[in-house]
């Protein structure tokens, strides 16, 4: 098994994706990444290829941000001084998405050729994706910070070089685990899904722009509320602030009680099979047989001999099983701390469902065609 010195930070990468500081940057990334066009028309590789190289940008822009974080910390500025001005930024990230998703919404989507999407991972796209990034480690800063530079960036002066950056390595590998998952899966919903259904593409840019609009908003009322924290240490709370941090701390306490390395090596495991089940199409017979070998070593590695099943198999089981008793609970108990979560995911899972059901009976029926 991993050892506990890079199960730490690795457990550390994953929370701090979802830290109460930045929790809204991650619908709102979402939303921004489907917002960024309606190209649905290439082939599956291409999707998912793309889904990989701007997480991982995302991510690394993040990670790099923490990164020089910590030199800043270590050799030049106080975290009290850092601490005082991130708030003031946040509060300028959101003011900057808002109008962004206004203009989505309006269907009029803000000429800026920085901005404007072109294929192929030398785009600048990527340039656009990694400020968003950065904007997002921003924002996370106030959260994610102190636990950051006590167990991440301290580990240079604690261990030395290299094993400080095999634990930095690991604080990112469990930061991007999250946000590849994420948006790979968007990514192969998008190319997929999606695309058998043009008439949808409207509300999906729709729904993006909402997310932009609900996040900036977000950050707006989170980076005042820091603000007054810092002026009067007595500030009332935040309503909106409590039950976004309330979320936050649960999926936290979840992630705690599985293992943040259990999580973490299920979702690389499930990120490594997307991936090659997306790229296998455009390789070579030789090297596609060559990748599921390995695919399935992996499997049998990690969820046969290491985890007899409970990694991914038995969980996912575990929860499809128990899914139609929580729908029970929607009414029954609303403000359960999951509700809006499972709501999501159910309506997610029947669109998805939906739509592949309409595309088979659609080819089925193109197939028979005289």
């Amino acid at each position: 098994m991993i050892d506990i010195g890079i199960a730490l930070p690795f457990t550390l990468g994953i929370v701090t994706a979802v830290n109460p500081c930045g929790f809204a940057m991650l619908p709102t990334w979402l939303g921004y990444f489907i917002g960024r066009d309606t190209d649905d028309t290439r082939t599956r590789p291409e999707q998912v290829m793309r889904g990989l190289v701007v997480s991982l940008t995302l991510a690394g822009a993040f990670v790099m941000v923490f990164g020089a974080l910590g030199l800043a910390v270590t050799y030049l500025v106080s975290e009290d001084a850092v601490a005082r001005r991130t708030p003031w930024v946040t509060v300028a990230i959101g003011a900057m998405l808002i109008p962004y998703g206004i203009a989505i919404l309006a269907g009029r989507k803000p000429n800026l050729s920085f901005l404007q999407p072109r294929r192929g991972p030398r785009s600048r796209e990527l340039w656009s994706v990694f400020g968003f990034g950065v904007s997002y480690a921003v924002v996370s800063i106030g959260c994610a910070a102190p636990l950051f530079l006590l167990h991440v960036a301290g580990s240079f002066r604690r261990e030395g070089i290299i094993e400080g950056l095999v634990v930095y390595l690991a604080f990112a590998a469990g930061m991007a685990a999250v946000l590849t998952a994420l948006t790979l899966s968007l990514a192969v919903a998008r190319g997929g899904a999606v695309r058998h259904l043009r008439r949808l593409l409207p509300h999906i840019d729709r729904i993006g722009a909402l997310a932009l609009l609900l996040g900036g908003a977000y950050l707006i009322v989170y980076g005042v509320y820091e603000i007054r924290i810092l002026a009067d240490v007595n500030t009332a709370s935040n309503p909106i602030v409590d039950a976004v941090t309330t979320l936050q701390v649960h999926l936290t306490n979840w992630t705690a009680d599985m293992g943040g390395t259990r999580v973490g090596l299920a979702l690389w495991l499930l990120i490594w099979t997307t991936a090659i089940w997306g790229v296998t199409p455009a390789m070579a017979a030789r090297k596609r047989r060559d990748l599921l070998i390995a695919t399935a070593v992996a499997w049998a590695v990690l969820e046969g001999i290491m985890y007899r099943g409970e990694l991914v198999l038995f969980p996912v089981a575990r929860v499809a099983i128990a899914w139609p008793e929580r729908i029970s609970h929607w009414l029954s108990d609303p403000v359960r701390w999951a509700v809006p979560l499972e709501v999501l995911v159910t309506a997610t899972a029947v669109l998805v469902l939906l739509t592949w059901v309409r595309a088979a009976l659609r080819g089925s029926t193109g197939h028979h065609r005289p």
